[in-house]
């Protein structure tokens, strides 16, 4: 049948050139596909095409198996090597980068999560390939929570994208198709609302008039059949897709005659109904017990043939074959997890506890605890805890008190991602408690290990080393990799605090084993713990290096969370360090992501740089990260923010809230000395600079104080330093006034006039230098090679003033030339 009404579209994408995204999106049945394959055609180029597919879990990266079985080469090798799927992901890009493509996906609103990380990861480079990307899905389809949300995110911010959203056929285009002899195109088009699927479907055998439904018109075609071509029929349905046409439990010529009545289409070898809709609408007309044999069959068959287990699985679930499905959902798990398809291995996994009920407590425990893992992997947090806290009962009922510490170990984690950082540490406590007396093992390992990481988190850095030692002595003894990586991390994140010199150290031999154990999740925490850690401890160039390091990685591997991590951690360096433009820049970037920790960090940056610089919106900033810090109750997400709500309430004569003492109280608890020296200064706790539990700067006094900060290179904090003697509020006046920071500025200026100790303007205390702004000025057209005549004639000066500036500027600088003035303001502007 003709397309219609498509032109507009079929022409847009006939002009979108390579390196660039077109996104054709509608309704079932609106004519997706027909466009798409209307466009490929008339190409006189290569064409990939891959399909998602109805299945109860979909094939985890199953459109690039399609396109790999078209190409053969490289990709093929990547995707049956069991290597990391980062290396699967750069095969499929070096192959659109090598010659012109169009490469669809065909209905991705049944994608798994691992073929939408996968085009993530395209998008953002298509613009060095040479293929043009066609995506296909049901806009209806994809709701606020879908997992394609991502991808559309990603899609969000590219203009140059083409998207066709198809609309419904109208009256005019319904009545072309009818043609003169058909229905009546008003009453056919109010039927089926212009959905060109729909309409074909009634005009197949337009001497029936229109059916109440389109599921009446599918049938009424399939009751013209004979006998044996309505088996057919059913055989095929019960293959979501392509049935392999040796499959079909049908006579080949009843499979021809369905062809040649347009009810089927041959692939090759493979055979398909003309629409997903059309397969569904004779699927579910089956009686139920035939149903049950054609799947029962299907599975038998693909299975002999080595078949997908994600198929097999949806065979098996319909066939009520519960040992098929345990046996072949834990290996669809396990492929669909190692390639990071999460939300497919827990569905895979929950496929198989439905069918469970028979299997002996240690196996149902056991598939438990993988159900849980496979939820934590993909956000899952409430699905996860629950699922561990099940398996947990029955390891108690059969005894196996190994098995339940480490679960219990990790459980706490689970529990700590859900928010609930006191349960989430009890609970850890008690899997430590309980591992004390076990026989040494794996399990042993893991719960040493789990503790250790939560320890660390809640930065009980005694606890953190000592139990992490342990962790790391029983993961190499039993050549636990994945497990060696997270407790050296724990280790690592806790050593700055109080050793920060074999800090480093130890967390590159935790990337070697992350690295070694292909765990790209522990690789990416580690950098991150890295980078954030030493920034934490204000050694900048060491987490500015790391911080980037993580942002490149995670990039490469579109492990956004991560990513967005690192982003606001080096926001919150950049503000420490005096650059708030750039912090505020940083942090805007990440402030809307879904990352509990990335959010809290950015939120804080947002909410201080306005207090410092005086601008509205600081309160609500700081108001919702403490919301979210608060669910925590962890003194790293705490204190930062803590001190910002202190510092804005200090900054506009109001009383410090009460939260800020009960977070102070925690920091010295912990003994965590940065947290304490911040808060004590807000809190103005008298002479708290001399507590042993305040970091140095915080332990000296004035003059010594702001050294120590300009060493560290923190300039606003050094600021505040001088001004705690009455001496030194000029330096420290001029300072606030460099960075911008009129608030405390203003603070500064109210004691010296209460002290009547006279200032300079604030224009010439805002330079470094102590240049005015008219010096500044000439100082700029210096710069730029202009002589006095020219700069007075730029100024509306007298020349002999613009001498007398540039005489002043030189002596303000200590230099003796013209060409040394401007050399310096060059330098200067650059830094």
């Amino acid at each position: 049948m003709a397309l219609v009404e498509r032109e507009l579209w079929l022409d847009a994408l006939r002009g979108c050139p390579p390196g660039r995204v077109a996104v054709v999106t509608g309704e079932a049945g609106i004519g997706k596909t027909a466009l798409v394959k209307a466009f490929c055609a008339g190409l006189g180029q290569r064409v990939l095409w891959g399909c998602c597919d109805a299945l109860r879990a979909p094939r985890p990266l199953g459109p690039l198996h399609d396109m790999a079985l078209q190409t053969k080469g490289r990709l093929a090798a990547a995707l049956a090597a069991d290597g990391p799927r980062h290396a699967k992901f750069t095969a499929f890009l070096e192959l659109l980068a090598a010659q012109e493509t169009v490469v669809v996906f065909e209905d991705l609103h049944w994608a798994d999560e691992a073929t939408v990380d996968l085009l993530v990861f395209v998008v953002r480079r298509i613009s060095v390939t040479r293929a043009l990307l066609v995506l296909t899905y049901r806009d209806d389809e994809v709701g606020a929570d879908h997992p394609l949300r991502v991808l559309l995110g990603a899609l969000a911010t590219d203009a140059s994208a083409v998207r066709a959203r198809l609309a419904p056929l109208s009256v005019a285009a319904v009545a072309a198709l009818s043609g003169r002899d058909g229905p009546d195109a008003v009453a056919l088009h109010a039927l089926v609302g212009g959905n060109p699927f729909f309409v074909t479907e009634v005009l197949a055998d337009p001497r029936r008039g229109v059916p109440p439904t389109v599921r009446d018109a599918v049938l009424a075609r399939v009751a013209v059949l004979g006998v044996v071509e309505r088996g057919a029929l059913e055989a095929v349905s019960v293959f979501p897709g392509t049935a392999p046409a040796a499959l079909v439990q049908a006579p080949s010529e009843a499979v021809d005659g369905c062809v040649d009545a347009g009810m089927l289409v041959r692939d090759g070898a493979q055979v398909r109904f003309r629409h997903e809709l059309a397969r569904l609408a004779v699927e579910e007309g089956i009686t139920a017990a035939r149903r049950s044999r054609l799947h029962a069959r299907a599975l038998a068959d693909l299975a002999r043939r080595g078949g997908d287990p994600a198929r097999l699985v949806h065979h098996a679930v319909a066939a009520g074959d519960a040992s098929a499905v345990l046996v072949h959902a834990r290996e669809a798990a396990r492929r669909a997890f190692a390639v990071g398809a999460h939300r497919q291995a827990a569905d895979q996994y929950r496929q198989a506890i439905r069918f469970a009920d028979g299997l002996p407590r240690s196996d149902y425990a056991e598939l438990l605890e993988l159900y849980g893992e496979a939820c934590s992997c993909s956000g899952r947090h409430d699905a996860a805890a629950a699922s561990a806290r099940q398996a947990l009962e029955l390891w108690r009922q059969e005894g196996v008190a190994d098995r339940e510490a480490a679960l219990m170990a990790r459980c706490s984690y689970y529990v700590w991602n859900q928010g609930d950082s006191p349960a989430a540490y009890a609970m850890a406590r008690q899997a430590l408690a309980a591992a004390e007396g076990l026989v040494q093992g794996p399990a042993l390992a893991a719960a040493y290990t789990w503790s250790a990481y939560l320890l660390m988190l809640a930065r009980d850095i005694p606890g953190a080393l000592t139990t992490g030692a342990r962790a790391v002595a029983l993961s190499e003894r039993f050549g636990e990799r994945a497990l060696l990586a997270r407790a050296l991390n724990a280790i690592g994140s806790a050593q700055w605090f109080d050793d920060p010199g074999h800090a480093v150290p130890t967390m590159l031999r935790s990337l070697e084993a992350a690295s070694a154990a292909e765990d790209d999740g522990a690789h990416a925490s580690a950098l991150a713990n890295l980078g954030s850690a030493a920034g934490e401890v204000r050694h900048y160039a060491t987490a500015e290096h790391w911080l980037l390091e993580t942002v490149t990685w995670c990039s490469d591997r579109d492990l956004d969370s991560v990513r967005d991590y690192a982003h606001a951690w080096l926001a919150r360096c950049e503000f420490e360090q005096g650059r708030w433009s750039q912090a505020e820049a940083i942090a805007e970037q990440v402030v809307s992501g879904q990352g509990l920790p990335a959010r809290i960090v950015a939120l804080t940056v947002l909410g201080r740089v306005r207090t410092r610089q005086g601008r509205p919106g600081a309160a609500e900033f700081l108001d919702e990260a403490w919301a979210l810090a608060s669910r925590t109750q962890d003194l790293q997400r705490l204190w930062p923010v803590a001190a910002g709500r202190a510092e804005l309430a200090g900054l506009s004569g109001q009383p410090t809230d009460r939260t800020v003492r009960e977070t102070y109280e925690t920091a010295l608890r912990l003994r965590m000395g940065w947290a304490v020296g911040e808060l004590g200064q807000w809190l103005r706790l008298g002479p708290y600079e001399a507590r042993v539990e305040a970091a140095g700067p915080y332990r000296l006094g004035a003059v010594e104080a702001a050294r120590a900060w300009d060493s560290l290179g923190c300039p606003y904090e050094a600021a505040m330093a001088l001004a705690r003697t009455d001496e030194h509020l000029l330096d420290a006046r001029r300072r606030f006034e460099a960075l911008g920071a009129r608030p405390a500025a203003d603070q500064v200026a109210e004691r010296m006039r209460h002290l009547q100790i006279r200032a300079p303007r604030r224009s010439t205390l805002a330079h470094p230098q102590g240049l005015t702004e008219r010096e500044a000025e000439v100082l700029g057209l210096l710069e730029h090679g202009l002589r006095n005549a020219q700069i007075a004639q730029r100024l509306g000066i007298s020349e002999k003033t613009a001498g007398h500036h540039v005489s002043a500027i030189l002596a303000k600088l200590g230099v003796r030339t013209r060409q040394q003035a401007a050399r310096y303001g060059e330098i200067t502007r650059r830094t």
